[in-house]
C-alpha cells in the first residue's frame, strides 16, 4: 500500500511537493523518495520506523518532515543533510539522545517538536539552531537546561512542561524575543532574576512547581497570562514589622485570573519605611 501511494506521488513528476504516508505501519521508509528532488513536505508519522535510509538526505529542498509517533531511540543523523528543513516533528518516539552532529546542517530550522520522548539532557551544541522560533520539549525527563540554549535569541515559544527541571539558567534573560514560556509540572524552586528581562514575554506557566516567592522585578513584566497554581506560595498574612529580620513582601499584581497576590521579595530602605502607609507592600511571617 505504501509503495502504491508513493508511486501515485511520483506520477506528479520531479516537482511533487508533498507526500503523506502516515499510519501505514511502515517499518522502513519506501524506496524511491530520493527520486523526488522537488519534495517540500513529507509525513511519515504514526508508523513503526526505527531509522532512516541514507538516501533521504538527498531531499535538499525538503522544508517540513513529520516523524512523530514512531519508535526512534535517537534523532537520525541523516537529518543533518536536510539543509532546507524548517519544521521537524519527532514527538511520541523513544528518543533518549541527540547527537551534537545533528545541528550542523539544520541552521534554517524554525520549529522543533520533541514532545513525549525520554530525553534527559540537551547537548550544548543546540545553540547552532540560531533561527529556531518554536521549541517543544514537553513530557521528557530533562533535569536541566544548558545555558547555551538561552543564546537562541529568535526563540518565541519554549515548552518544557512535565520534565524534571530543578532550576532555570540565569541566562534565560538573553532570549529577548520569547513570548511564551511553559515550565509547568517540574521541580523548580526558584525563578532566576534574568526571567524579568524578558520584556516581550506575554505567557508564563510555572504551575505545579515548588516556588515560594517570585523575583523582585516580576512586576516589570508585561504578562497577559500567568499560571502559578499548585505552588507552595508563602502564606498571605499581612503583619506589621516588629523585629529587625529579613523582610519579605506581597505586592498586588493583577495580571492573571488565577492569582490575586504574588509573593515577591523586595528591598526596603528601613523598617520605618516599611511601616509607613501607602506603599502597597505587606510583610509575611516566615517560620
Amino acid at each position: 500500500m505504501a509503495e502504491r501511494l508513493l508511486l501515485r506521488a511520483r506520477r506528479g513528476g520531479p516537482g511533487t511537493r508533498a507526500v503523506s504516508l502516515h499510519g501505514r505501519r511502515l517499518q522502513r521508509v519506501p524506496r524511491g523518495l530520493a527520486s523526488l528532488p522537488g519534495l517540500r513536505a513529507l509525513s511519515l508519522r504514526d508508523n513503526e520506523l526505527r531509522g532512516l535510509p541514507v538516501e533521504l538526505g538527498g531531499l535538499s529542498r525538503l522544508k517540513e518532515l513529520n516523524l512523530g509517533n514512531n519508535i526512534f531511540e535517537e534523532v537520525p543523523e541523516q537529518l543533518k543533510y536536510l539543509s532546507s528543513l524548517q519544521k521537524l516533528h519527532l514527538f511520541g518516539n523513544k528518543i533518549t539522545t541527540i547527537s551534537p552532529a545533528i545541528f550542523d546542517g539544520l541552521e534554517k530550522l524554525i520549529l522543533l517538536n520533541l514532545n513525549n520522548n525520554k530525553l534527559k539532557y540537551l547537548p550544548p551544541e543546540i545553540h547552532r539552531l540560531e533561527n529556531l522560533k518554536n521549541m517543544n520539549l514537553n513530557n521528557n525527563q530533562l533535569e536541566s537546561i544548558p545555558k547555551e540554549l538561552c543564546s537562541l535569541q529568535k526563540l518565541s515559544e519554549l515548552h518544557l512542561s512535565h520534565n524534571c527541571l530543578i532550576t532555570v539558567p540565569e541566562e534565560i534573560g538573553y532570549m529577548t524575543n520569547l513570548r511564551m514560556l511553559c515550565l509547568s509540572r517540574n521541580q523548580i524552586g526558584v525563578l532566576p532574576d534574568g526571567l524579568c528581562k524578558l520584556r516581550k514575554l506575554r505567557i508564563l506557566d510555572v504551575a505545579g512547581n515548588k516556588i515560594q516567592i517570585f523575583p523582585i522585578a516580576m512586576e516589570d513584566l508585561m504578562l497577559m497570562e500567568l499560571y502559578c497554581e499548585d505552588n507552595p506560595l508563602l502564606q498571605k498574612q499581612p503583619l506589621s514589622a516588629i523585629q529587625e529580620e529579613e523582610v519579605w513582601s506581597l505586592k498586588k499584581m493583577k495580571i492573571s485570573k488565577n492569582v490575586h497576590l504574588l509573593p515577591v521579595r523586595t528591598l526596603l530602605c528601613s523598617y520605618k519605611c516599611f511601616n509607613h502607609p501607602g506603599h502597597g507592600v505587606f510583610g509575611i511571617a516566615v517560620p
